[in-house]
């Protein structure tokens, strides 16, 4: 007996559509007309006898029958896509592995370890690109991808990597005039640095230390870890970074840390992939390898 099952073409087009509220966006992500969408669309609603969108201003918004229609068919289309791709790349834990992070975290936390997961997974080839924040998985071909938050992604498996420690640090340099040892106090003196994928890092730092009174909004930005560094240490002002990005600037002097001790971000780096891939052979390897104890305990500080 043949099943009553849709066609695929339509299940995707139904599922895009209801991803970016948008038969265009859909259109762009399936390599088809808007119209070829619109119709595939409107071909399942009658298939079904019901409505799965309803148009609100510039948007198509699921109806309850089709918001209840994905959630249900979703884990199966899930299913099917990791069934191919396992059988794709052979079944086995071979193939290449796309892994992007922040370049900072990656050149710094991840990069020394992966001779050891070379070792023991000879296989796989490892390709590392630097992404900071949410990359578009499909369209970059990313397998995995560290995550900076609190590890709640909506269609991501992820793995805790590592936490972080936050602290104030300038160059010598910069303290060098102050007629007594460094306080915390003293930051309201210096031009204050920021990095702007922590907007309200420094605002927090300083509620977090009872300083309420310092501003810790104003200051020069930079993009990334290192450049903030640099900034510090060319006497700039202070910047506020993680203690991983800068142990060695601390063990040569470089940089100091006058103002007071590291204090714990309330957030983790995750190593993440999409629920839908993450039985492939070659990223369980990779999240196995990770979860395995002398591993993750290098990460975690």
């Amino acid at each position: 007996m043949s099943r009553r099952i849709p066609s695929l073409k339509a299940l995707s087009c139904f599922e895009q559509t209801a991803r970016f509220g948008s038969a265009s966006r859909a259109a762009e992500e399936l390599y088809l007309t808007q119209s070829a969408i619109s119709r595939q669309i409107q071909g399942l609603e009658d298939w079904l006898g019901c409505k799965l969108f309803t148009r609100e201003k510039q948007r198509l918004v699921l109806t309850p029958e089709g918001e209840n229609y994905l959630q249900s068919i979703r884990p199966a289309l899930d299913h099917l896509e990791s069934a191919t791709l396992t059988l794709l790349s052979g079944g086995s834990e071979s193939g290449v592995l796309t892994v992007a992070a922040p370049p900072t975290f990656g050149s710094r936390c991840l990069i020394p370890l992966l001779p050891a997961f070379r070792a023991q997974f000879p296989d796989i080839v490892i390709n590392f690109i630097s992404r900071i924040g949410m990359p578009d998985f499909d369209r970059e071909q990313i397998d995995i991808a560290v995550l900076f938050g609190d590890g709640q992604w909506s269609g991501l498996d992820a793995h805790i990597l590592h936490g972080e420690e936050m602290v104030p640090i300038c160059g010598p340099q910069l303290t060098s005039k102050l007629d007594h040892m460094p306080r915390t106090d003293d930051l309201r003196h210096f031009p204050l640095l920021h990095i702007a994928t922590r907007p309200r890092g420094w605002a927090d730092w300083l509620a977090a230390s009872g300083f309420t009174d310092i501003d810790g909004e104003n200051g020069p930005k930079f993009e990334h870890f290192t450049m903030a560094m640099q900034a510090a240490a060319a006497g700039l002002g202070v910047a506020l970074l993680p203690t991983f990005a800068i142990e060695d600037e601390l063990k040569n002097g470089r940089i100091i840390a006058p103002f007071g001790p590291p204090q714990a971000s309330p957030f983790h780096y995750y190593a993440t992939s999409p629920v839908s891939r993450s039985r492939l052979p070659k990223i369980r390897a990779f999240m196995g390898w990770l979860d395995q104890l002398e591993v993750t305990a290098k990460l975690k500080p």
